[in-house]
Parts: C-alpha cells; structure tokens; sequence
C-alpha cells in the first residue's frame, strides 16, 4: 500500500470517527433530556467521557511504541462502536447503557489522538502537509456531527440517530482494519517497559516546550467547549445561532490545518508558534468587549490560531521522535493540552465569578502572553540533545 493510501485512509477513518463522537456527545444528552432525567444526572453524563480520556491519552503512547498505532487504532473504532451497540440495546437499563456508553466513548477518544497522530506522522513525505490535513479532516468531523445531530434527531428520532453514529464508527473499524502493518524496529521490548519511558520523556526539553504550545492550542478549544456558548447566549442569542457562532472555532482550525505546512515552510516554526500564541492572546482579550460581532471574529481567530499550533507543536515533537518513542513523546505533550481542556473552564468559571466577563477574559489573554512568552525564553534549551532510548530493541 503507498503512503498516501495509507495516509487516506487515515483522514477517512478519522473524519468518521470525529462525527461519529460529536453525534453521539449531542444525542446522548437530549436522549437523558427524553427520558426525563435529573439535570444533575445529564450534567454527569457528559462529564463522564472525560474521566477516562487523560488516563487512556497518557497509555495510548506506550500502547503504540510498543504494538503499533494500527493496533491502537483497532482498539479505539471497536470501542466507539460497541459503544454505541451498548446504547442501542440498552434501552431496558437505560441509564446503565448511557453510562457505559459514555465510558466507552471516552476511553475511545483518548486513545485516537495519539495512535493517528503518530501513524500520520510516520509517513514518508511532508509532515506538516500530513499533520495539517489530519487537522482539517478531524475538525471538519467536529463541525460535522455537530452541526447534523440535531438535524438528525430531528428526521430520525433519538434512536435513529444512535443508529447513525454507530453506522459511522462502524465505517471507521472497518477502515482501520485495512490498515498496512508498519515495519516491528525499534520498539520496546514490553509494554512495561514502554510505560517507564513517560517520565523521562516528560523531562525531555522539547516536550516541555511543545507541551507548553499545545496548552495554548487547547484554551480556545476549551472554551468553544464550555463559556463561549453560554456567554453568547446570555448576549441575547438563540441556542442555535450561539452554537453555529462557536462552530466557528472548528472552521478556523480546518482552514488553518490546510493552509499550516505552507506557513510553517515559509516563516519556520518559532514565528509561526509566536504569531500563533499571540493571536490567541487577543482573541481572549477581545471576547472581554461584549460585542457580538467581535465575538464570532475572536472565535474564528482563536481557532485559526489553535490550528497553527495544532500543527506546529504535533510536527515539532514527531520529528524529533522515532518509532520506538514518538507515541510516549506525543502521549507526554498532549498532556498538557487534555490539563488545560479540564482546567481552563474551572478557572474561567471562577473568574467569572469573581471579577466578570470583561475582566476574565482579559486576565485569560494576558495568562496567554505570559505563557507565550515562557516558551519563548526556553526556545534554546529545547535544543539539548536527548539522551538514547535504552528501552528500544535493536532493528
């Protein structure tokens, strides 16, 4: 199979997967709402994809230094789509069903990232480009499934749109099974073994920079996740206006994707992190001003420059990597993005609070800057050789 079959097919199975998850994080929720539950108990239910997703994120890069991301990427459709098979049949018991379901889909979702990440950026040719495009595919996939849910609710009932996700993450299995076996070198010699590399990975210079861009990339997507929506609609916005004007953070962050290898090739990868990292920066400060039309241009900003970063940080951290340790090293950076996607709606609630809209989101921007500037200062260190990878077994 040539790489960019390999690569195609990769893109496809991820565009399935990503709606498949989104369809399935709106239906679940209204499915809750039907069935009359408490609000406390939805407001669990969503929650509860999140409790698997650091600790699966963090095993995934071991699990594919030590069987291959194909092996991983098996792993993770199965799980989404007997997911949703546990949905579906699980109607007598239903919240039984939801909850398992969403166990399931958690533990799905933290496991995709860095077993497609890594099997994209192994492919021969130009990893920025392949890195890119996996971003435009997967956050045309978020746009996708959340745009559609409820227009499928809608046509086909809560059911039918179960059967619908589940169809779609069936169409991803059956994608990734038909993925070409990579070559066996340089891998550890166990899982254990592969497991006790996270901490030295962790002290490794370059991961802590890059970890430090992926937390920047996460702040906007977390809050396109959270208080976007429901600032905008406390600005006097319909639920369905105010969701389509957060959508606007998946539209930058896919045209950010297509146009990233171009921008990385031309202007190199610090100014482009720079540039990045600040457009960040004000975009959070410019959400402080209570206008809606500076709102839906701060989001699209936010998620454009969250693109940037998606793709720097992901080709920084696989090119200084090899088969025996870039899923550790991926599964290590991307820590730091899953910290701030928890962390970032706890603090901004607090702020909000506390201090209100204008004056959180200035604090958010300024927090951004410092953290800009930070990995700005230890540019140079991440330069230091790393030292070799006693875990692997010779080719």
């Amino acid at each position: 199979m040539s790489a960019k079959a390999q690569l195609r097919k990769v893109y496809v199975s991820g565009l399935f997967f990503n709606i498949s998850y989104l369809t399935f994080a709106i239906l679940i929720p209204l499915d809750a709402i039907q069935q009359h539950l408490a609000v406390w108990m939805i407001g669990m239910l969503t929650t509860l994809p999140g409790v698997l997703q650091l600790p699966t994120r963090i095993l995934s890069g071991p699990l594919v230094d030590w069987v291959g991301a194909r092996w991983v990427l098996w792993v993770t459709f199965l799980l989404e789509f007997v997911a949703g098979l546990v949905i579906l049949l699980g109607h007598a018991w239903p919240m039984t069903a939801l909850i398992t379901g969403q166990f399931l889909i958690g533990a799905s979702r933290g496991f995709f990232w860095t077993a497609a990440q890594s099997e994209v950026s192994r492919q021969p040719g130009n990893r920025p480009q392949h890195l890119g495009l996996f971003t435009s595919f997967t956050k045309g996939g978020a746009l996708v499934g959340i745009a559609a849910a409820g227009v499928i609710a809608e046509f086909l009932g809560i059911l039918g749109g179960f059967m619908v996700s589940d169809a779609l993450a069936f169409c991803a299995l059956a994608i990734g099974v038909s993925l070409e076996r990579p070559p066996q070198h340089q891998r550890p010699f166990s899982f254990w073994r592969a497991v006790r590399q996270l901490l030295p990975a962790s002290r490794q210079p370059f991961v802590v920079v890059n970890g430090l861009v992926a937390l920047l990339c996460a702040i906007p997507q977390a809050l396109a996740q959270s208080f976007y929506p429901v600032l905008l609609i406390r600005l006097g916005l319909s639920e369905g206006t105010a969701s389509l004007m957060t959508a606007l953070m998946s539209l930058g962050m896919i045209v950010a994707g297509l146009v990233g290898a171009v921008t990385l090739r031309r202007f190199g990868m610090r100014p482009m992190i720079t540039v990045a990292a600040v457009m960040v920066s004000i975009s959070l400060g410019a959400t402080a001003f209570h206008q809606i039309g500076l709102d839906g241009l701060a989001i699209f900003v936010g998620g454009f420059a969250a693109g940037w970063l998606n793709v720097a940080f992901l080709t920084a951290v696989t090119s200084r990597s090899h088969d025996g340790d870039r899923g550790t090293n991926l599964a290590v950076t991307q820590i730091y993005f899953v910290l701030a996607i928890m962390v970032t709606p706890l603090i901004s609630g607090w702020l909000l609070s506390l201090v209100g809209r204008s004056a959180t989101f200035l604090i958010e921007g300024g927090l951004a800057l410092a953290t800009t500037l930070l990995v700005l200062l230890l540019w140079r260190w991440q330069d230091r050789p790393a030292p070799p990878n006693p875990m692997e077994r010779p080719a």
